[in-house]
């Protein structure tokens, strides 16, 4: 081959794997709505597996293991739903009443930039920062029960399933790669490093959501159950969760409960997040990953812009995921030090 050529090679190499890319991540897109329930599944099972395995090492069968942890989360979501589903009116009209009093709070701190010829206007203010919307776009897919509740079972059925198919799937391995022991091991790896993730990260979670849920209770705020689910939840999105979980209870203290209380949720928030978010989590995941700042964030965009909410909550099991893939993939080893923290 003429050197001359190589560089018009590569280029065309480059294209065609952009343009792969590109198809791979439209098909993605297309088939979101059926790609998020498999990967929910999916995870979902990787964290219920080591309890699996200790429960049948102590005392029960697999199979009975498998249909009491998965029954009772099963029972424990559907009462979650229930329990949050049943607030939804109250919380509706309290969004509502929360809109109006925002903005009778901002127009009364907008006057002195007024007089000051700072034109600014409350419908410019609320256009940037309204936590009602949330409060209504939760009350919207909640309201769904249907559609949420089939999506739940579908869920679930795949999970059992796949929990089933874990010591058949462990043997095929073995089997297929009896051959590679160095592609078994990078197999076992990278499902240990998501399942450690996983479970530390859920665990941390399942704290903050007991926390902000107990706290709140104590001071006697409204929906404590709802925000300390949602703090739960977001706190799966990596720099900003814990941020947008803050602000909806933290304005409905401030306005309907007064300075003091708001003041309060706001240091239970900082101490919360400050023992649990900065402090537990990157001590038990962070140095784990090897994911640099830059990457996670750039994954929450991907990944939301792929599959939606579900995609912004795994942002990093699945960056995580593709890093671990490359590094084990020929040429692909430049790419995962790209996404590595380590310089």
């Amino acid at each position: 081959m003429n050197p001359s050529d190589i560089p018009r090679d590569t280029w065309l190499r480059g294209m065609i794997l952009l343009a792969c890319l590109v198809i791979l991540m439209l098909g993605i897109r297309l088939a979101s709505s059926t790609i998020v329930l498999l990967l929910l599944a999916l995870f979902l099972a990787i964290v219920l597996e080591p309890f699996i395995v200790l429960m049948s090492r102590l005392w029960l069968p697999r199979l009975a293991a498998i249909a009491l942890l998965s029954g009772g989360l099963l029972v424990l979501l559907l009462l979650t739903l229930m329990q949050i589903i049943g607030t939804l009116p109250e919380l509706t009209q309290m969004s509502t009443q929360m809109r109006g009093l925002l903005a009778e709070h901002l127009a009364a701190g907008l006057a002195p930039l007024a007089r000051a010829g700072l034109s600014l206007t409350t419908d410019e203010v609320m256009a940037l920062f309204d936590p009602g919307q949330l409060l209504l776009m939760a009350t919207r897919t909640l309201g769904r029960i249907s559609d949420t509740l089939s999506a739940v079972l579908v869920v679930f059925l795949m999970v059992i399933f796949m929990l089933i198919e874990v010591p058949a799937l462990t043997a095929k391995s073995h089997r297929i790669l009896r051959h590679s022991p160095a592609a078994l091991a990078a197999i076992r790896h990278g499902m240990d490093s998501v399942t450690r993730y996983l479970m530390l990260k859920t665990l941390i979670s399942l704290l903050i959501g007991l926390a902000v849920w107990g706290v709140l209770l104590m001071l006697g705020i409204k929906f404590a159950f709802i925000w300390g689910v949602l703090a739960f939840l977001l706190n799966f999105i990596p720099v900003v969760g814990s941020v947008i979980a803050a602000i909806p209870p933290l304005v409905q203290t401030f306005l309907f409960n007064g300075i003091g209380a708001g003041a309060l949720v706001l240091l239970a928030f900082v101490l919360i997040n400050l023992i649990l978010g900065c402090l537990l989590d990157p001590y038990l995941i962070g140095r784990k990953l090897d994911l640099s700042t830059s990457t996670v964030v750039i994954s929450l965009l991907v990944w939301g812009g792929l599959l939606g909410i579900a995609g912004v909550l795994l942002a990093v099991p699945l960056t995580l995921s593709v890093k671990l893939t490359l590094e084990h993939i020929s040429g692909g080893e430049k790419l995962a030090i790209l996404l590595g923290s380590k310089g």
